[in-house]
């Protein structure tokens, strides 16, 4: 490959800057506060946030505004390829807006930036990505770091000539894509998981043994004292530890020592479980000493890791022998009929127990995690939906191990690229 530095030029953000715009621009903020209504059921387009990025999730977690709203709030619509950075706390952190198939609005606390023809604007995404830590030079403040727009305009950078702007904007890009779709494709496959959950066991429509749909066709329905309300003949109500016994709390082996991390077991904290059905990465990692020095605390690969401070009710897959942080309890899954009905019971129960999320929530300990009430089928039905799901589950796990070598390539091209290490033909 040719070496390209030579076609690099200094410029200054404020002259290709075509559009830098924000939540407040479409007015003061008693004006938005009586034109907006920030709603959790889904309506006419959605308001992107800081955490739909981070999890890199677009399907779930939404809030949304209706059509008038939205065409209220024009400054600030936003379009497939537009940059975000945060204007306050991560102040500088860049994000790509991804295609959507609803239209999008931006929430509060980002900037929005379009570059005009001259740049090209996903090659800008890339460059300002690589430069995160120089952006965040600009940020001030005491308690919460903020950068501002004239901050962002007044931003240098080196860059080669369009023709190789587009180019590696293409290399990476198709990286990218790759990676989405393997993304659209898991969410599709989860969504249909959760579906056919849905049918068989709120609905309680499970295939009958006559392959008819149990209550729709008259199947008999008892009633649960524990729950108050019918379930099917044959059916119990368990407790979460009395389905899996083995449920560990993690602990985090101490810091000071220096020795005990940066190894080769993953040790999975909240922040590897958000928007992952499968945790193939992590953070952090312990050595075999630091691992040791928990020895108690190890999970075996395809165990449910479930956060139970903070933001409480994430779930994940470990897809390695794992240990976590004390913010999680793990179900150890001895039984394989367990694994998909226990990832989707749990999800449901915290979606719709009333128990609180967020900071608000201190803590969950491990006997009220263990007591969790289940609603548990007959060892036949059980059977029948995890046998159905174990191919569809295969691929989402085979798909986020995919993504993570393309997302590894794609880190290690970029900076090269963006400093002209690495040239293109």
């Amino acid at each position: 490959m040719k070496d390209n530095k030579e076609y690099f030029q200094d410029i200054i953000l404020y002259d290709y800057i075509d559009v830098i715009t924000d939540y407040h621009s479409n007015g003061a903020y008693q004006k938005l506060k009586e034109n907006v209504t920030l709603k959790y059921e889904e309506d006419y387009a959605i308001m992107v946030r800081t955490l739909n990025f981070e999890a890199n999730n677009f399907a779930s977690n939404l809030i949304y505004i209706n059509e008038k709203e939205y065409n209220f709030l024009s400054k600030s619509k936003v379009y497939e390829n537009d940059i975000l950075m945060n204007k306050i706390a991560n102040a500088g952190s860049v994000y790509v807006m991804p295609k959507h198939n609803k239209p999008t609005s931006l929430a509060m606390n980002l900037f929005l930036i379009r570059f005009n023809n001259l740049l090209n604007q996903k090659y800008m995404y890339y460059l300002m990505k690589t430069n995160e830590a120089y952006i965040k030079n600009f940020a001030n403040g005491t308690s919460t770091l903020t950068i501002t727009k004239e901050s962002v305009k007044n931003l240098k950078f080196q860059v080669p000539s369009l023709l190789i702007q587009n180019k590696i904007a293409s290399i990476l890009s198709n990286l990218d894509k790759k990676i989405e779709l393997n993304n659209q494709i898991n969410q599709k496959l989860e969504s249909m998981a959760k579906t056919l959950y849905d049918y068989w066991f709120v609905q309680f429509d499970f295939p009958d043994a006559d392959g008819k749909p149990y209550k729709s066709s008259g199947g008999k329905m008892v009633y649960s004292e524990e729950l108050k309300r019918e379930i099917p003949e044959g059916w119990e109500i368990k407790e979460l530890a009395q389905i899996e016994n083995n449920i560990v709390t993690g602990k985090t082996p101490s810091t000071k020592v220096r020795e005990y991390y940066n190894g080769d077991v993953p040790f999975i904290s909240i922040g590897d479980i958000r928007g992952n059905m499968y945790i193939v990465e992590t953070e952090n990692t312990l050595t075999e000493l630091g691992a040791e020095s928990q020895r108690k605390k190890y999970i075996p690969k395809n165990s449910i890791c479930v956060s139970c401070i903070a933001s409480i009710g994430l779930i994940g897959f470990a897809t390695k022998d794992s240990q976590t942080n004390q913010q999680i309890n793990s179900v150890v899954c001895n039984n394989f009929e367990n694994r998909y009905f226990l990832y989707f019971a749990l999800n449901d129960y915290f979606r719709f127990s009333g128990v609180k999320t967020g900071n608000t929530f201190a803590n969950m300990n491990k006997q009220d995690f263990s007591e969790i009430l289940v609603i548990y089928p007959s060892k036949d039905t059980l059977e029948k939906f995890s046998t159905i799901l174990k191919s569809s589950m295969e691929k989402v796990l085979n798909n986020s191990l995919e993504n993570q070598k393309l997302t590894q390539l794609r880190d290690w091209l970029l900076p090269m690229l963006m400093n002209g290490q690495v040239g293109v033909k």
